[in-house]
């Protein structure tokens, strides 16, 4: 077995596809075990995960809901083992006016969005805390600092994520879990091009420093390094993969 995380159990939320599919397939090749908890049927990833020579398990679970995430991580247990890493990614996004925003579908979106990163953190965390190198990797966006048009309960969540990931490596630093977010510009998935026009792709690559468009490959790398060893001294940070976008 080799890679940087040979012999680690990591989950994924939103793994079946998008930046989730392409973190369990990184992770998956530098030696990690994964577990995906998405809304949707995760074969796609499984079989990616496998040909990689790795273990997987996956359920479809509602990250919001708690009985449910806890009942996941007794299940990722009895199937794969103990988990050393967490990767909070699943996420919804809404696109209205502000005006038009209900308060119903934003606590769904912070339900979801931020709701899930806690839950599912909690979830694990007695297997963390069993771990020599535990890790969460909380996923957010450089929109919460571009503040783009109708992008209000969106930000809403990720606001709260990043304050959650630096509470979070604040408490856990007692049990050597590292907690890191890391912040994605635009990237081309299956979801956002239903989304997001080509003009929209093109006017945030214009505004980069590196002129081309962002990847999920790009953002699983980065996922990667922080639950390695190598990111053993790496902890309450937001790292911003953007092509220099926002260049903090």
């Amino acid at each position: 077995m080799t890679g940087r995380l040979a012999g680690k159990i990591a989950v994924v939320t939103g793994g079946a596809s998008g930046i989730g599919q392409a973190i369990a397939k990184k992770m998956a090749s530098e030696g990690a075990d994964i577990a995906v908890a998405d809304i949707n049927p995760a074969d796609e990833t499984a079989e990616l995960v496998k040909a990689a020579g790795q273990r997987f398990f996956s359920a479809q679970v509602d990250i919001s809901d708690e009985a449910q995430i806890n009942a996941f991580a007794g299940q990722v247990r009895d199937a794969l083992g103990s988990v050393d890493i967490v990767s909070n990614n699943a996420a919804l996004v809404e696109l209205v006016e502000f005006s038009d925003v209900s308060f119903e579908s934003w606590n769904k979106i912070v339900s979801v969005n931020a709701g899930g990163a806690l839950l599912t953190s909690k979830a694990f965390l007695d297997q963390l805390k069993e771990s020599s190198a535990g890790r969460v990797i909380n996923m957010t966006t450089t929109a919460y600092w571009e503040s783009p048009p109708t992008f209000a309960s969106y930000l809403s969540s990720k606001g709260a994520v990043n304050g959650l990931t630096y509470a979070m490596a604040t408490d856990l630093a007692k049990h050597d879990i590292t907690v890191n977010g890391v912040a994605p510009s635009v990237v081309r998935t299956p979801f956002t091009l239903t989304r997001l026009s080509e003009e929209y792709f093109e006017h945030h690559m214009q505004l980069q420093n590196l002129k081309r468009q962002q990847t999920p490959e790009d953002v699983a790398n980065v996922v990667a390094f922080l639950a390695s060893d190598e990111a053993a001294f790496i902890t309450g940070q937001i790292i911003a993969v953007d092509g220099g976008l926002t260049r903090r």
